[in-house]
Formats: C-alpha cells, sequence, structure tokens
C-alpha cells in the first residue's frame, strides 16, 4: 500500500493533542471516520498525483 502523508491544519493538529491527552476513545474514533473522507480524497497512482 502506497504511503499516505494527510495535511493537518493547526485547529487539526490541536484536535488531535486533545483527544490523545484526554485519552478519548468515542472521540478519536469519530475524527478517524472524519480523516478517512480526506484520504479518499487522495487517491495513490503509480506515476505520482494526478494532475487536475
Amino acid at each position: 500500500m502506497a504511503e499516505v502523508k494527510i495535511p493537518l491544519s493547526d485547529q487539526e493538529q490541536l484536535k488531535v493533542e486533545a483527544i490523545v491527552i484526554d485519552k478519548d476513545k468515542d472521540e478519536a474514533l469519530r475524527y478517524l471516520a472524519d480523516l478517512l473522507d480526506k484520504i479518499k480524497g487522495h487517491p495513490g497512482h503509480a506515476c505520482g498525483p494526478k494532475v487536475v
């Protein structure tokens, strides 16, 4: 499977840090479900990213 890099805004990074600090498993699952949309929006290509 290809490596995927997901850029996070400052706000998104703070949210991840808060989830980890609070050890909030339910919120972590919700956040990852939302993040999945971001991952699916960046499909990997054998020749590199698709230019639109």
